[in-house]
């Protein structure tokens, strides 16, 4: 092997032979600026001759070769007699640089493109891989801190599926579990062969089947060349057809890398078959990937996919307590402080033993221990949060620009924020990230950004969303190591900083940032950080951003700082509308909380997108409706408005072409005329106050639903439900593309239903609170056909018939607090997976159990009940 040699190793040759003739020839007439730059190109290409001769088995020949010829041709140049100046020298040399940064990254790439057919070579490991092998070492035998139940279905599934993808964010300890699986004897001796490949982000597809030659049979590799992709393929099948393998895969980047191993998808690439397919011997393969979108896939191919949970309180301590003190026990006067530290790592492996190694290395005192425990952003964690960030540093660094921008923008919310997923997405659109891309022109592409970084393991969701289209997340945040990271980037950036100290509103780091964030309102009231921010961030800042907590009184905030986009304010209190606010015409998101009134000056901000109005204290007299003035029909970008307790006015002949959410508005805004002048509202949200002696006339708004041809979202809530049935009929909705409805309060029977059951397309209904009031609720056949998450809260409910075809692809459903359900007639259909039951009749829970069918294997029924159970799930 290391006689042989590439078209890599004969172009880098080349310009070292002809470097060094020129440079010692007797007769050497060069000029110094030439033998500078011979010298410099010299001392460029030397490392890497060896590199090159080693590249004949890996992807890295052509792009060595492409460099090695660019460096010739300036080489042969100079021989040829070009005379140069010092202004040329120096930007041949900023080319070359330009050229070879491909070159100063070529010993991590040939590593990592190197073969194991390189005994004497270790592969370079960096990130999770790095960390997490440093911990296997110690003792791969050793059990598994905390997930064994992870473990075991790990376990299980590598014996059970041809394919097993385990998937978690970066430092949960993918590796760890993968290696002891590697070593448990109860799994090798299933297996003649077990192969362990690093696949990192720079293998691709094309390259794993050699390496999985290289391993199994090292000669025949060396036999092939690089572009003999059949050969390798034909002799992977020969090797592989007698044996039964195992090949763990780690740290898989590409999402899509299982279509080209599994069994069930003969996926043909590059003109080849399948090199593994049949799977009849029992080999197995299993994957550690950071991305989601690997579990994904496997579930929709029917294998096996795990995700590595984070750590509990209990199994945090533990791991903590056995990397301080080994073997040995925890003084008591640290215990208290070790499991509030334990618990601040929030379940991360990676953090946990940062923190423990740290830790180690300190004083045990009970004074030390707890000042870590209590004192928020500790320099012992700090330093933690800055070793592991190294390790989570390549998921940020692999994503594209917008998503690098998303995620850093997700650190300006405080630490361990629950971020709502609409409040995100409408920040991220005023902010203009959509027009930084020509693919990204809507909501629905900024929340596919969303839902991007879930899959890549960087944003962690709190809640979903019940089976929404467009969708998943409900609300989200940051893992406390990826918030410091966020943070981190940002400020080196200049994109965002965060402020949570005086400290922080001072000194040169803070000029030329973009974005602006104050943790703590009362920040504000320290007139020279107020001073020194707005001095220094008033050509710069697009963004300010003020979180909690709330407070009671006014606090000033900078109104100077005339170039900004986005003003959330919505954590201090106004007495009154901030007239400075109007000076801000570059605004496009504005949120307040108030108790004055919106003046008709608001019109000024003609850029204004998104506006929310909170009310401090929300009283308003259901006799005398609130409207906002005239001119907000002026606001012709207007895309989102919120105010409570304000109605739209009369449009007069005006109109909202671009206003999609309309949101805590009341019956008087749903009038013929003020519906109409919104035509492209896609949800709504109403909430209805009923009058003492009214006639129930408000709820005929409904009748005017019609005129909103593109509406998904409706929501109705009676803030004051009342027990007798109401008057006016229900009117019939004619909302053709509605997919998501939710109802309470209104007390109508459930013979009303009727009118709902047929709309086309509804996918996620909601009915609380007496929306729907009777003992019986019969769906006729047929009925919701589309249907796949029903909620029913708070009815008087008895007994519940659904007819053939009606329901039938219902994929949840819960009911909660329908204390006197006691009869259930039908079958769901066979997308059936989760049904849960809270606080109901227990005979409820014997008749649902009627209406799974046998096709509905994967459905799962949870019962609770408040006086047996502990804690329920919300």
């Amino acid at each position: 092997m290391k006689g042989m040699k590439g078209k890599a190793f004969q172009h880098v040759d080349n310009v070292m032979i002809e470097i060094e003739r020129l440079l010692k020839s007797s007769d050497n007439s060069l000029d110094p600026y030439s033998q500078e730059l011979l010298e410099f190109i010299y001392k460029q290409v030397g490392p890497f001759e060896e590199i090159a001769q080693r590249s004949l088995h890996n992807h890295l020949d052509e792009q060595i070769s492409s460099i090695a010829k660019i460096l010739l041709g300036i080489v042969e140049r100079i021989r040829d007699g070009v005379q140069m100046c010092r202004h040329e020298l120096e930007n041949i040399k900023q080319a070359i640089q330009s050229t070879t940064p491909p070159l100063r990254m070529m010993e991590e790439l040939c590593v990592d493109g190197l073969y194991s057919s390189f005994p004497e070579e270790e592969e370079e490991e960096e990130g999770e891989a790095a960390e997490e092998k440093k911990e296997e070492c110690d003792d791969v035998s050793s059990k598994v801190v905390g997930v064994c139940d992870v473990y075991k279905e790990l376990k299980d599934s590598v014996l059970k599926f041809p394919v097993t993808s385990l998937v978690g964010m970066p430092g949960i300890g993918k590796t760890t579990l993968a290696s002891k699986i590697f070593h448990d004897s109860t799994v090798v001796k299933h297996f003649d062969h077990p192969v362990w490949i690093r696949i990192g982000r720079k293998c691709g597809v094309k390259d794993i089947p050699r390496r999985i030659l290289a391993e199994i049979d090292p000669e025949s590799v060396t036999m092939l060349s690089e572009d003999d992709e059949v050969g390798v393929h034909e002799c992977l099948k020969e090797n592989l057809k007698s044996k039964k393998y195992l090949i763990v895969l780690d740290d898989v980047w590409d999402r899509y890398m299982m279509y080209f191993f599994h069994p069930y998808y003969r996926y043909i690439m590059y003109g080849l078959e399948h090199p593994f397919f049949p799977w009849e011997n029992g080999s197995r393969i299993l994957f550690t990937s950071r991305q989601q979108q690997v579990n994904a896939l496997q579930n929709q191919l029917h294998a096996g996919a795990i995700t590595v949970r984070l750590l509990n309180k209990e199994e945090s301590w533990k791991l903590l307590h056995e990397k301080v003190f080994c073997k040995g026990k925890c003084p008591p006067q640290l215990e208290k402080a070790g499991k509030k530290i334990s618990e601040i790592c929030e379940g991360l492996p990676l953090t946990i033993l940062t923190v423990a190694s740290l830790l180690s290395k300190v004083d045990k005192s009970p004074d030390y221990w707890n000042e870590v425990a209590t004192k928020k952003r500790h320099q012992l964690f700090l330093n933690a949060y800055d070793e592991i960030s190294k390790v989570l540093l390549p998921s940020y660094t692999h994503l594209p620009g917008l998503l690098q921008m998303c995620f850093l923008y997700i650190g300006l919310f405080p630490q361990k924020y629950e971020i709502p997923r609409p409040k995100l997405i409408n920040l991220w659109l005023a902010d203009g990230f959509y027009e930084l891309n020509l693919n990204i022109n809507s909501a629905k592409d900024v929340n596919d950004c969303l839902e991007e970084l879930v899959l890549n393991s960087l944003v962690m969701v709190y809640k979903k969303s019940a089976f929404s289209h467009s969708h998943t997340v409900k609300t989200c945040g940051l893992h406390s190591s990826l918030w410091h990271l966020s943070n981190k980037k940002a400020k080196e950036t200049k994109f965002a900083l965060a402020l949570s100290s005086p400290n922080d509103g001072f000194g040169d780091g803070i000029r030329g940032h973009h974005r602006l964030s104050f943790h703590y309102n009362v920040l504000f009231a320290m007139k020279d950080m107020l001073k020194s921010v707005e001095d220094n961030c008033a050509s710069d800042a697009r963004s300010l951003l003020c979180f909690g907590p709330y407070h009671q009184y006014q606090v000033p905030i900078c109104f100077r700082l005339k170039l900004l986009r986005e003003l959330d304010a919505q954590s201090i209190r106004f007495y009154d509308f901030p007239m400075e606010v109007l000076q801000l015409v570059e605004l496009r998101y504005l949120t307040l909380t108030l108790n004055g009134t919106i003046p008709p000056s608001i019109s000024l901000l003609s850029k204004l997108q998104f506006l929310v109005v909170d009310r401090h204290q929300s009283i308003k007299s259901c006799k005398d409706p609130s409207y906002l003035p005239m001119e907000i029909w002026g606001l012709k970008e207007l895309k989102h408005l919120q105010v409570m307790g304000s109605d739209l006015p009369d449009p007069c002949g005006a109109s909202l072409e671009s206003l999609s959410t309309l949101l805590n508005v009341s019956a008087y805004s749903c009038t013929e005329v003020v519906l109409k002048g919104i035509p492209n509202l896609k949800e709504l949200k109403i909430q209805i106050e009923l009058t003492p002696v009214g006639d129930g006339k408000l709820l005929s708004c409904f009748a005017h639903i019609f005129h909103l041809h593109i509406l998904e979202l409706l929501k109705c809530v009676i803030v004051n439900p009342e027990v007798v049935p109401p008057i006016v009929p229900f009117s019939n909705f004619q909302s053709e593309w509605l997919t998501k409805l939710s109802l309470s309060g209104l007390g109508y029977p459930w013979k009303e239903m009727s009118k709902i059951a047929l709309l086309p397309f509804l996918s996620v209904l909601k009915l609380k609170n007496y929306a729907f009031q009777g003992p019986n609720w019969e769906v006729e056949e047929g009925g919701f056909i589309q249907l796949v998450s029903l909620v029913i809260e708070d009815t008087d409910l008895v007994d519940w018939k659904f007819g053939c075809g009606a329901l039938i692809n219902v994929i949840s459903l819960r009911i909660r607090n329908c204390y006197k359900l006691e009869k259930i007639h039908g079958v769901f259909g066979e997308y059936l997976q989760n049904i849960e039951l809270v606080d109901c009749n227990p005979s409820c829970a014997e008749e649902i159990k009627t209406t799974i069918p046998k096709e509905a294997t994967m459905c799962v029924t949870d019962v609770h009940s408040s006086w047996l159970d502990s804690k329920l799930k919300t």
